[in-house]
């Protein structure tokens, strides 16, 4: 099936697995991560280690390891996080990069960009308490 906006699978790794380790009790190892969101372990490892080497998390090892939040879900705004594992995130005009369109203008209009600063301005007023505060809890109360 085709997506009009297409967000990353390390991205949406990344998202999930930030909101279950806030919600979590105790910390949460990827093993657990990667079954509540249907990620391959490997794929959700090499997120959360990312996640980690941007400061984000924290890790501990051994069977009662896992990963844990660096600071308090308030003060971890959504871009933080698309940014650790994507890079800084600069939006323009043309939704494929070209310097000149050979019509002049876009051909879209001003949409592709528009849906870019939208979420671009979502991402950078969010934080993670905001995802936590807004999920489902009768879907949630099983995860753990």
């Amino acid at each position: 099936m085709t997506k009009i906006l297409a967000i990353s699978e390390a991205n949406t790794i990344a998202f999930h697995a930030m909101a279950l380790i806030a919600k979590s009790k105790t910390s949460i190892n990827a093993i657990k991560i990667a079954e509540i969101t249907n990620s391959s372990r490997h794929h959700t490892s090499k997120v959360l280690q990312r996640l980690v080497k941007e400061g984000l998390l924290g890790s501990t090892r051994g069977p009662t390891g896992g990963f844990f939040l660096k600071k308090p879900a308030n003060e971890i705004k959504l871009i933080e996080i698309l940014e650790a594992i994507e890079g800084k995130v600069t939006v323009k005009r043309c939704p494929i990069d070209n310097p000149i369109c050979p019509f002049g203008t876009c051909l879209m209009g001003d949409i592709c960009h528009d849906i870019s600063e939208t979420m671009l301005n979502y991402l950078k007023e969010n934080d993670l308490q905001y995802i936590v505060e807004n999920v489902n809890p009768d879907k949630d109360k099983n995860l753990f």
